[in-house]
């Protein structure tokens, strides 16, 4: 709350501040036309100023794994040049989702908002950030002042400064708020692309506000004061339920209630400090429902956390706490076990038993990966997802649709057992629109054709994710393959291509050499055609997979339709134009 407000009395004028703020976005005090900008350089999710005059909270994920707090601002040593400029748009605050400024006590009126902006951080042609596209939304007081705003196409190129004017009223409340927010456009960090373009969110240079009228003579009014005091409380409030919102005040309840593994106890903020406070050193794996984190306690133990996506829509994570019995009831030797949860206001965990080979993402594509795949080890992962999903589809009274099948989600223990992760969340948290969830091109590609074009996710989604899971094992290549000035590369094209010329066994991976056995390969490779029929109807159960796969049925009797009849590429070259918005 701000002081200045607080001690007010008849006899004394209010400091002259709080009609006028100046913040210089992610860098130190500064001057610039005259006046004072405030430092702003803080890399927390939440900060408020010394002076308790101002605050801001950020929130999201980067989604790179290696970006650390400092990405949180940015400074440049003369991106924009202008003398009289450098200190305010050299510098700049990003956040990965939603970053919102809170003025505070405010004098009752009229105001010019203006807001610096300059494109420092996608401006390098080494690295192809130059290409990227930030485009995120200003919000004034709850009311929308830019739409899909472009700092590169305003400035009319990269470092370069833009700001612009706009009015607010400050109410009763003497509150004000900015908010700069990205609705999942623009530029999206992808497998192999430059890391700069997860820096994708919001980007503010300086904030000044400025009052259309002026503060001045012997004194205030009683009902001036009034008025005065009645905000500042209120604006005391508001700040209060801010910081717990961000966590800040939330401490006794992380302190106080209790998350059960086997043998032990622990409460939230253990496992959180396990974490590195969600440390992206700490990530072990992931998808479009949240992150996994890595948490190691100081006994030593390991235990892997979900953090839910502060993306995922708000009627999910109230109905979380319900679900986790449930889930923890899903007991298979393919499904990572979940052990326990926490579901409290803006934060939400799922604590599983920890897989010592991390995921399938990082086994297969990650190049400083220790874990060798074998053929026989690659083989038996595939029998593993399938023996997963069939255990969620067909084995318990209740019904799951996994709803995020990709090797991010796919974790291997010490003997390389293939565990799915994540499950049961895709009835909690799945939009009606699914570029809500599946922002991320990568996450696109395992979703089936009918699902992107916006019908009710099924079983047989899950099934042709798993087909497209089954083409990267083999192939040891991922899925879609984006490179900055060429056209996107499918694995799903390339094997529509080579099925038709009767030569998939070419996309078996080159690293095994002769080393696997060619009629196991084939089988698996026919079977992915089968689960990625453009025709749900068409696609097997996972029961039909498995009794394929352990040598009970051939292909040719577990389904009605034949993926090599129908035109795959020709679809899924559609799906693709989807898939690079």
């Amino acid at each position: 709350m701000c002081t200045n407000c607080l001690h007010v009395v008849p006899t004394q004028a209010v400091n002259q501040t709080d009609d006028s703020l100046y913040i210089n976005c992610g860098g130190g005090d500064t001057v610039f036309g005259g006046k004072e900008f405030e430092a702003d350089s803080a890399t927390s999710n939440y900060y408020s100023a010394p002076r308790k005059n101002w605050a801001y909270s950020c929130s999201g994920d980067f989604g790179s794994k290696t970006y650390d707090s400092s990405d949180y601002i940015k400074n440049v040593d003369c991106g924009v040049c202008d003398s009289a400029a450098t200190q305010l748009y050299n510098s700049t605050r990003l956040c990965p989702l939603s970053l919102t400024y809170y003025g505070f006590c405010l004098f009752k009126g009229n105001y010019t908002v203006k807001l610096y902006f300059a494109e420092t951080v996608y401006q390098s042609d080494k690295d192809y950030s130059n290409l990227g596209k930030r485009v995120f939304d200003v919000y004034i007081q709850g009311k929308r002042a830019l739409k899909d705003f472009n700092i590169k196409e305003m400035a009319s190129g990269t470092n370069k400064a833009w700001s612009q004017d706009f009015p607010a009223y400050v109410g009763d409340d003497q509150l004000l708020t900015i908010h700069f927010f990205r609705a999942g456009k623009g530029s999206s960090r992808f497998f192999n692309s430059p890391a700069a373009l997860s820096l994708n969110g919001p980007l503010v240079s300086g904030i000044s506000v400025t009052a259309n009228f002026k503060v001045g003579g012997k004194g205030l009014s009683s009902s001036q004061i009034a008025g005065i005091t009645a905000g500042s409380v209120f604006a005391s409030l508001l700040l209060s339920a801010y910081m717990w919102k961000m966590g800040l005040l939330q401490q006794s309840d992380l302190n106080d209630k209790t998350i059960k593994v086997p043998g032990e106890r622990f409460t939230p903020k253990e496992i959180i400090d396990a974490t590195r406070k969600f440390s992206p050193k700490m990530k072990i794996g992931g998808g479009r429902f949240g992150i996994v984190y890595e948490a190691e306690l100081p006994n030593k133990r390991k235990l892997a956390v979900m953090k839910i996506s502060p993306q995922s829509k708000q009627q999910g994570k109230d109905e979380l706490q319900g679900e986790i019995p449930k889930l923890k009831s899903l007991k298979h030797e393919n499904l990572v076990q979940l052990w326990d949860g926490y579901s409290n206001k803006d934060l939400h965990l799922l604590v599983y038993k920890y897989m010592e080979k991390g995921s399938l993402q990082r086994a297969l594509f990650e190049p400083n990966s220790t874990t060798e795949l074998d053929w026989k080890a690659r083989f038996d992962i595939c029998l593993g997802i399938a023996r997963g999903l069939k255990y969620l589809h067909e084995e318990k009274r209740f019904k799951i649709v996994h709803g995020n099948i990709e090797p991010s989600n796919i974790m291997l223990d010490n003997s390389l057992t293939a565990k799915l992760s994540a499950f049961g969340l895709a009835t909690l948290f799945d939009e009606e629109d699914p570029f809500m969830t599946i922002e991320a091109k990568e996450s696109r590609v395992y979703m089936a054709p009918e699902y992107l074009m916006g019908k009710a996710i099924t079983f047989k989604a899950d099934v042709y994710s798993f087909g497209v899971v089954l083409l990267e094992i083999v192939s040891g290549t991922v899925s879609a393959e984006y490179t900055p000035n060429q056209e996107a590369k499918f694995l799903l094209d390339k094997a529509a291509v080579l099925n038709d010329k009767g030569r998939i066994i070419e996309l078996v991976d080159q690293k095994l050499e002769s080393n696997y056995d060619k009629r196991q390969a084939l089988i698996v490779l026919h079977l992915a055609m089968k689960c990625v029929n453009p025709s749900p109807t068409l696609r097997p159960k996972m029961s039909e997979v498995i009794s394929v796969l352990v040598g009970e049925k051939r292909i040719d009797e577990i389904s009605e339709g034949d993926a090599s009849s129908v035109n795959i590429g020709g679809l899924y070259g559609a799906v693709s134009r989807v898939l690079e918005i």
